[in-house]
């Protein structure tokens, strides 16, 4: 998202989606990092949110992102991820004496209460997510034994169980949850198998507004880090409706696009979606 120079050329029309990128939630938990940094020294075990503009904002302030224990006596506050952290790490943390602030998004911290209560009737617990995705590993490291269900192969590897647990992602598609639920439920009939939809309402949201200007569009320029949940989520929207689309890193693939729709993952600021547009319209 640093690259203001998209490759795509001027003389492009450019609609934004209604909604994209950070909502309320996220801001907030932002900007009290921000204010927390202000204060005094912070760091945070892992990375605050997968977001290149995100993590280039925090180490501008002093934020020491993926922090090992030993740091932590360089700094006054210890800032939990807004994807979580195992819950197990936060209560050594604490017992130890750290002074711990908890941004954890609302929806992943209901995600890990709620596959622990399916661990509890005996399910078989499963994540819904990606395997490389700090919010899945963190949600799955609580509960030894939970499988991350990312795609059919997985459910193909799934050994039976009488019950099956699953709570998902929250920032994955909705429309992939569901696939994969009814993919587990088909294959496994005779299992008692329940998918809790755990996913931020504002994914939803961002998919929905998305979804009109593909009727409009040539191609779809999405705002954010290849590769993360919701980036992805809306490239798939996108292609599901028959457009080409790109991130800002391989925006060339949109060239002779002549209109393009924006959006912009969970975790892209309003102001760095603005900047990027600036940057598509600006005469060479």
């Amino acid at each position: 998202m640093s690259k203001q120079n998209t490759g795509i050329g001027a003389g492009v029309e450019i609609r934004l989606a209604a909604v994209l990128g950070m909502d309320v939630e996220t801001r907030t938990a932002l900007e009290s990092v921000e204010r927390l940094a202000a204060q005094g020294p912070v760091a945070v075990p892992g990375v605050f949110m997968p977001d290149a503009g995100v993590r280039e904002r925090l180490r501008g302030l002093g934020v020491i992102e993926e922090a090992e224990e030993e740091d932590f006596h360089r700094v006054k506050t210890v800032v939990l991820p807004y994807g979580g952290t195992p819950a197990r790490d936060k209560q050594g943390w604490k017992e130890r004496g750290w002074r711990i602030v908890d941004t954890r998004s609302a929806h992943v911290r209901r995600a890990q209460v709620t596959l622990g209560l399916l661990k509890l009737e005996g399910a078989q617990t499963l994540v819904i997510g990606r395997h490389d995705d700090p919010e899945t590993r963190a949600l799955a490291a609580d509960y030894p034994g939970t499988v991350v269900l990312e795609d059919t192969t997985d459910i193909a590897r799934l050994r039976y169980a009488p019950a099956f647990g699953a709570v998902s992602q929250t920032t994955l598609s909705p429309r992939r949850v569901a696939w994969l639920g009814q993919q587990l439920r088909m294959r496994y009939r005779d299992a008692r198998i329940t998918v809790l939809e755990t996913l931020a309402p504002g994914m939803a949201s961002r998919e929905k507004a998305l979804e009109p200007l593909c009727g409009w569009c040539d191609g779809v320029l999405v705002a954010g880090d290849p590769g993360e949940a919701s980036v992805e989520a809306l490239l798939e929207t996108a292609r599901r409706c028959g457009k080409a689309a790109a991130t800002v890193d391989d925006a060339e693939a949109l060239q002779g696009c002549r209109r393009v729709a924006v959006s912009a993952g969970a975790f892209v600021s309003r102001e760095r979606v603005e900047a990027l547009v600036r940057g598509m319209t600006r005469s060479p």
